[in-house]
C-alpha cells in the first residue's frame, strides 16, 4: 500500500503555521521594519529588507493562493494586539515578602504583562533590574566593582528562555516569575520539548519554536540553541553562588529557580565586618520589607534604641554604600542600594 504524500503544514512547527482569517493587517509594519533594522546593525541578518519579503522568509506569513496568513511567530513578535489571538500568553510577576509562595506576604503583583514577545522580555528585565541590589567588592589591586545579587546575565537568559520555549498553544495557563526574598522561580507552561529530560538539559538541545527563536537570535536576545541554560550554569559557577536548579513538573511546568548572593557578601568583608549589631539588623530589616521608615526601625530594634542613635547608624550605612535615601522630611524612607 502506498504511504500518502507528506503536506508541507506537517513538516512546519505550531509556530510557523498559518492563521486563517489573518491578513498582513494584524501585523505593526513599523514594528517590523524596526526589527529588520536592529538585526542588520547587529550583523545577525543580511538579506532582502523589504518586510513582506523578510516576514514570509521569517515564517511570520505564510502564502495560501492568493493570500497572506499571519503565524503564530508573526502575531506574537509583530502583532498590534497578540492577546486577541493568543488568550492568555501574557506572563504574570509576583513579588512575595518571604521565601514560600504565601498569599498574606505578596508585596506586589503585575498581571498579564502583554504586547509582544519583546515587550515581554522588556516588562520582566524591568522589573527584576529594578529589585536586584547592587554592592561593591574590589577586584584587580584597588578597583571598586559593582556586584549584583543575582548576575544580570542570569536574570535575562531565563527571562528570554521562558518567552523563547513557551508552548503556546496552552491558551490558558500564563506564565508567571516569582520574585521571594532569597531566590527567584521561572515557571513556564508547557514543561520540557520532547525529547529533553531534566537529566539530559544540557546536553540535549530542542527548540519547540524555531521560527521565534530565530527572530529572538537576530534581535540580540539569543546566541544560539542550548548556550541560554549553559550560560546560567556557567555564570553562576564563576560567581560561586549557589546552582541554579530545574524541575519538570508533569510535563505541564519547566520551572528555573536561581538563589540570591547573602547580602554581606554584596560588599566587602572588611566594610561589612565594621558593622555594628544594629547596622546589621537593619540591613536585614530592609532586605525583608523594603523600604522603612525611621519609625518602622525603631519599632522593630526596640524602644531602648533612641531616633538619634538609629539615625546615626543610618548615616554610616549610607556612607558605605549599603542604603538610600527616598523622600525628604516626613515621607523619608531608607532601602538597600
Amino acid at each position: 500500500m502506498k504511504e500518502p504524500n507528506l503536506t508541507l503544514q506537517q513538516l512546519q512547527t505550531i509556530d510557523s503555521l498559518p492563521i486563517s482569517g489573518t491578513s498582513l493587517d494584524v501585523l505593526d509594519m513599523e514594528r517590523v521594519r524596526a526589527h529588520i533594522a536592529s538585526a542588520t546593525k547587529q550583523l545577525r541578518f543580511n538579506g532582502d529588507p523589504d518586510p513582506v519579503e523578510y516576514l514570509i522568509r521569517s515564517r511570520c506569513m505564510v502564502k495560501e493562493g492568493a493570500e497572506l496568513l499571519a503565524t503564530p511567530t508573526g502575531i506574537l513578535a509583530f502583532g498590534h494586539e497578540p492577546q486577541r489571538y493568543f488568550a492568555n500568553t501574557g506572563v504574570n510577576i509576583v513579588h512575595y515578602r518571604g521565601s514560600t509562595p504565601n498569599s498574606i506576604e505578596v508585596m506586589h503583583i503585575e498581571r498579564s504583562i502583554g504586547g509582544t514577545v519583546f515587550d515581554q522580555i522588556a516588562s520582566i528585565e524591568a522589573y527584576l533590574k529594578a529589585h536586584n541590589r547592587r554592592g561593591m567588592t574590589i577586584e584587580g589591586g584597588y578597583e571598586r566593582v559593582e556586584i549584583y545579587e543575582y548576575p544580570p546575565v542570569v536574570l535575562r537568559e531565563l527571562s528570554v528562555n521562558m518567552i523563547a520555549h513557551r508552548d503556546y498553544r496552552d491558551l490558558y495557563t500564563q506564565a508567571i516569575v516569582k520574585v521571594f526574598d532569597n531566590h527567584i522561580e521561572w515557571n513556564n507552561p508547557g514543561g520540557l520539548p520532547e525529547g529533553v529530560t531534566i537529566d539530559r538539559l544540557l546536553d540535549v538541545q530542542r527548540s519547540r519554536n524555531p521560527a521565534l527563536f530565530a527572530l529572538l537570535f537576530e534581535r540580540g536576545f539569543i546566541e544560539g540553541v542550548g548556550q541560554g541554560l549553559d550560560t546560567v550554569v556557567a555564570t553562576l559557577a564563576q560567581a560561586k553562588m549557589r546552582p541554579a536548579e530545574f524541575e519538570d513538573i508533569n510535563n505541564a511546568f519547566f520551572v528555573a529557580r536561581v538563589w540570591r548572593r547573602p547580602i554581606e557578601t554584596l560588599f566587602q568583608q572588611d566594610i561589612y565586618a565594621q558593622l555594628n549589631v544594629r547596622q546589621k539588623e537593619m540591613i536585614e530589616i530592609m532586605r525583608q520589607q523594603g523600604e522603612v521608615t525611621l519609625g518602622t526601625l525603631k519599632d522593630v530594634l526596640g524602644a531602648d534604641i533612641s531616633s538619634r542613635q538609629i539615625l546615626r547608624d543610618l548615616h554610616g550605612l549610607m556612607e558605605h554604600g549599603f542604603i538610600k535615601v527616598i523622600g525628604r522630611s516626613r515621607n523619608t524612607r531608607y532601602c538597600l542600594q
